[in-house]
């Protein structure tokens, strides 16, 4: 007769086990799920942006200024102003804008500089001039003008009612001396037309006594009559015994003085107005 065998506890204990395992193992697969089921649901913040708002309706602008040809009511001689009309211009020379003449062949030198336009002539006894830049015939102009400190090598002036290379009027000025000459040339031959012909030069007396002082001076150039203003004083007016047919253009010009140096002479313009009124 065999022995009787005992219950075996072992077994129960290691199903125990099993369904402890099997339950922790769902709670960890169930988290899980239910982890990554809320993730897909959830937005995720968006990094930041520009915020772009409607843009208001546009407002009703006002109307463009039209340009005319007239010249300002009343025109000051330090404008800061860069323009040209069909019958004025007006300009600073800030910048190149207004197409003054460029040139240099070591003798005759034009250029901007420092906001200004130059003119020097470095060959003595010599004379060469810059055109206004327009495409009326000049009647009136003002401009500012500086020559070099101490003494001076040459002059500067106006050409007008310019017809060619031997016909036009002309006003001379000398900083050092504080003078001026007006005169007429026909066919090459001169007519002085300032009132003492014994000594054409004549003073003007409101031109400043450094010549590196800026000077304001104004032109009336018509073809039968010549009005010079020196620093908003009136200096003197001249007929012209040989009035020209039509009107012609306007220049500048400088001078050198047969005993110049090598750097001749040289001036700066300044601050130009230039018109031709209406009739």
């Amino acid at each position: 007769m065999s022995a009787k065998r005992g219950f075996p506890w072992w077994t129960i204990l290691l199903g125990l086990a099993l369904i402890c395992m099997v339950c922790v193992s769902a709670i960890l697969i169930g988290g899980t799920a239910l982890y990554f089921l809320q993730s897909l649901t959830q937005k995720a913040p968006l990094p930041p942006a520009v915020i772009l708002t409607e843009a208001p309706p546009p407002t009703e602008l006002p109307p463009i200024p039209q340009a005319t040809d007239a010249p300002p009511v009343e025109s000051s001689p330090h404008t800061g102003n860069q323009e040209k009309g069909e019958n004025y211009l007006v300009d600073d020379f800030s910048t190149k804008a207004l197409g003054w003449p460029e040139f240099d062949d070591g003798t005759t030198i034009t250029r901007y500089e420092d906001g200004q336009y130059s003119i020097q002539i470095t060959k003595p006894d010599y004379y060469d001039w810059a055109y206004i830049p327009v495409d009326f015939k000049p009647l009136e102009i003002s401009f500012d003008v500086v020559g070099p400190p101490g003494a001076q090598n040459g002059t500067f002036g106006v050409f007008c009612q310019y017809q060619d290379e031997d016909s036009q009027y002309y006003l001379e000025f000398d900083l050092e001396t504080r003078s001026y000459i007006i005169g007429e040339f026909v066919d090459g031959e001169e007519i002085l037309l300032t009132e003492n012909s014994d000594n054409p030069w004549q003073v003007a007396g409101p031109l400043k006594t450094l010549p590196n002082e800026t000077n304001r001076i104004a032109i009336s150039c018509y073809r039968d009559f010549i009005t010079l203003f020196v620093n908003d004083e009136w200096v003197t007016e001249v007929s012209v015994q040989q009035p020209f047919d039509a009107d012609g253009d306007m220049a500048f010009f400088v001078y050198t003085f047969d005993y110049s140096n090598v750097s001749g002479y040289k001036v700066f313009f300044d601050n130009v107005e230039v018109y031709k009124p209406v009739q």
